[in-house]
Protein backbone atom coordinates (compact mmCIF):
# COMPACT_ATOMS: atom_id res chain seq x y z
CA UNK A 1 0.00 0.00 0.00
CA UNK A 2 1.07 3.75 -0.63
CA UNK A 3 1.18 5.79 2.28
CA UNK A 4 -0.59 8.33 0.87
CA UNK A 5 -3.91 7.02 1.46
CA UNK A 6 -2.99 6.00 4.68
CA UNK A 7 -1.77 9.68 5.24
CA UNK A 8 -4.68 11.06 4.20
CA UNK A 9 -6.96 8.71 6.89
CA UNK A 10 -4.43 9.32 9.46
CA UNK A 11 -5.34 13.14 8.91
CA UNK A 12 -8.81 12.63 9.06
CA UNK A 13 -8.33 10.77 12.69
CA UNK A 14 -6.74 13.44 14.02
CA UNK A 15 -8.11 15.10 17.15
CA UNK A 16 -10.98 12.54 16.91
CA UNK A 17 -12.02 9.62 18.77
CA UNK A 18 -11.96 7.71 15.47
CA UNK A 19 -10.08 4.42 15.09
CA UNK A 20 -8.22 2.51 12.39
CA UNK A 21 -7.05 -1.03 12.32
CA UNK A 22 -4.22 -2.14 10.14
CA UNK A 23 -3.32 -5.61 8.75
CA UNK A 24 0.45 -6.12 8.51
CA UNK A 25 1.48 -8.74 5.90
CA UNK A 26 2.53 -11.63 7.76
CA UNK A 27 0.25 -10.64 11.07
CA UNK A 28 -3.12 -12.41 11.50
CA UNK A 29 -3.82 -9.56 14.52
CA UNK A 30 -4.55 -6.22 13.65
CA UNK A 31 -2.92 -3.04 14.88
CA UNK A 32 -5.02 -0.23 15.86
CA UNK A 33 -4.53 3.02 15.89
CA UNK A 34 -6.40 5.97 17.95
CA UNK A 35 -5.36 9.54 19.55
CA UNK A 36 -3.46 10.25 16.36
CA UNK A 37 -1.85 14.09 17.69
CA UNK A 38 0.92 14.43 14.48
CA UNK A 39 2.18 12.86 11.64
CA UNK A 40 5.32 13.00 9.72
CA UNK A 41 6.25 11.67 6.09
CA UNK A 42 9.77 10.07 6.87
CA UNK A 43 12.15 10.26 4.12
CA UNK A 44 11.67 6.90 3.05
CA UNK A 45 9.02 6.26 0.21
CA UNK A 46 6.70 4.65 1.86
CA UNK A 47 7.84 5.60 5.87
CA UNK A 48 5.41 7.28 8.40
CA UNK A 49 5.69 8.46 12.02
CA UNK A 50 2.67 8.02 13.60
CA UNK A 51 2.55 10.20 17.73
CA UNK A 52 -0.30 9.26 19.43
CA UNK A 53 -1.60 9.90 22.81
CA UNK A 54 -0.03 6.95 23.88
CA UNK A 55 2.59 6.04 21.58
CA UNK A 56 5.38 6.66 18.89
CA UNK A 57 4.93 4.63 15.67
CA UNK A 58 6.86 4.24 12.77
CA UNK A 59 4.78 2.05 10.22
CA UNK A 60 6.16 1.32 6.64
CA UNK A 61 3.22 1.31 4.85
CA UNK A 62 4.21 -0.49 1.86
CA UNK A 63 4.31 -3.64 4.64
CA UNK A 64 0.26 -3.01 4.99
CA UNK A 65 -2.18 -5.08 3.49
CA UNK A 66 -5.27 -3.78 4.97
CA UNK A 67 -6.38 -0.66 6.11
CA UNK A 68 -10.18 -0.71 7.73
CA UNK A 69 -12.64 0.44 10.34
CA UNK A 70 -12.25 3.80 10.84
CA UNK A 71 -14.94 4.69 13.11
CA UNK A 72 -16.60 7.16 15.69
CA UNK A 73 -17.24 4.66 19.38
CA UNK A 74 -20.03 6.72 21.02
CA UNK A 75 -21.18 5.38 24.27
Amino acid sequence: MERGPLLKILRELQGTDKELDLLMLGEGDPVEIRNVVALEELHSTNGIKITTKQNYIWLDASHVSAAYQARSDFE
